[in-house]
């Protein structure tokens, strides 16, 4: 398989192939967010159709994609990164947590992240089946901080948006940044000065599991079995909620890691949005994404970490919580008609226990549906139109 031409370009087929949908032009009409993307590769299968929706949006000009970091010592998420940059003809920069002086990280992350990609492989198959096209390596990519810092010093004040959708490893290493030949700034006055909000996807803040939600569970995920991600909806629900257990993220396998860097960023002021895991259970996406060819990274995402559907139903994307997506699309397009917002406070334990507190005039809010509005599942047809855009990027570029 050649490798494709890794330039930059666009057209206006792609703006009209996915421009549709409440807030589409309200976002037009705005200048586009300059954006960090900061998150994991796997082992959810929504990390892929993030990178893709990251994509899209960044070439219809609704975002300004600034750069990509990753979170994981899994040395093959980089070079899944840059197979999405390479498909779409993009050369976003890439970063990677490298910070050699996080101990918990070392003795925590490491071997977590070791099994969570043994047992979801996808972004090792996906790295391995595009090795032809020489993606650029762990090595070869700056670490997180270096990039962070020049990225954010070049930017004009309070303009750029983070987006956390992983584990806040490289969050904790840029706070904790010194001057450098980018800025005389340590890396909180560095946030403080340039960086306009975070929409972070990270967090429980739900109700307690209902009847009527596994009955909704059952309908949407476990309508075509075997499909692993029926389960871990289920399991995830009846294991976090608001004040219980963990979200994914907020845990990272780290004690104390989500609560200290919320701790750092309060101090900050800078404004946070939260998504929580209660609103991607109510937007199933996946099943579109069997038009792709069968070897688009997002789709071998789906099906490769889905290994029981996969023996049955080979290279058949199923259904998956859109975690990511929904805050994406709301980062570009706001609140649109899908949306609400609520001020308030968010509290994280040591655990990464997640409590949610109203409190109006904060300058945090959380994230939420509108009740009902996916019903019709129309924003999940959205969101599956934003990651899979025109019809043209559904098979490997030719270089």
């Amino acid at each position: 398989m050649a490798p494709p031409a890794n330039a930059s370009g666009g057209d206006a087929a792609h703006a009209s192939a996915h421009g549709a949908g409440p807030g589409a032009a309200d976002a037009h009409r705005r200048p586009a967010p300059a954006v960090i993307f900061d998150g994991d590769v796997g082992p959810d299968p929504c990390d892929f159709s993030t990178l893709a929706m990251l994509h899209h949006l960044h070439e219809t000009n609704e975002i300004n994609l600034l750069g990509i970091m990753g979170t994981m010592p899994e040395r093959s998420n980089v070079e899944v990164v840059d197979v999405f940059n390479r498909w779409y003809g993009h050369r976003i920069p890439i970063g990677t947590f490298k910070d050699r002086t996080d101990r918990g990280y070392d003795r925590f992350v490491r071997p977590a992240s070791q099994v969570a990609h043994t047992m979801f492989p996808a972004s090792r198959t996906i790295a391995a089946h595009y090795a032809s096209w020489h993606p650029k390596t762990f090595a070869e990519v700056p670490d997180s901080v270096r990039l962070y810092r020049r990225l954010l010093a070049a930017q004009e004040d309070h303009s750029v948006t983070i987006m956390t959708a992983g584990q806040l490893y490289n969050i904790k290493a840029l706070l904790n940044s010194g001057p450098d030949a980018a800025s005389p700034l340590s890396g909180a006055d560095l946030v403080r000065k340039k960086v306009g909000r975070f929409v972070m996807m990270i967090g429980a803040f739900g109700k307690p599991m209902t009847a009527a939600d596994l009955a909704y569970y059952r309908a949407e995920y476990g309508n075509h079995p075997p499909n692993a991600f029926f389960p871990l909806t289920v399991s995830q629900h009846a294991s976090s909620s608001n004040g219980v257990g963990a979200e994914y993220n907020a845990h990272a396998w780290y004690p104390g890691l989500t609560q200290g860097v919320f701790e750092r960023l309060d101090r900050l002021g800078v404004p946070k949005t939260f998504v929580g895991n209660e609103q991607g259970w109510r937007v199933p996406a996946g099943t579109a994404y069997n038009r792709l060819s069968a070897h688009h990274p997002v789709r071998m995402g789906y099906y490769v970490n889905n290994a029981g559907s996969n023996l049955v139903d080979p290279h058949v994307a199923k259904t998956d919580p859109a975690y990511d997506e929904i805050a994406l699309l709301y980062l570009a397009r706001g609140r649109g008609d899908f949306f609400d917002t609520t001020k308030g406070r968010a509290r994280f334990e040591s655990s990464g226990t997640s409590t949610w507190t109203d409190e109006p005039g904060s300058r945090d809010e959380r994230l939420t549906l509108v009740p009902g509005v996916n019903d019709d599942h129309s924003l999940t047809r959205l969101v599956e139109r934003l990651v899979m855009g025109p019809e043209s990027t559904w098979t490997a570029p030719v270089g």
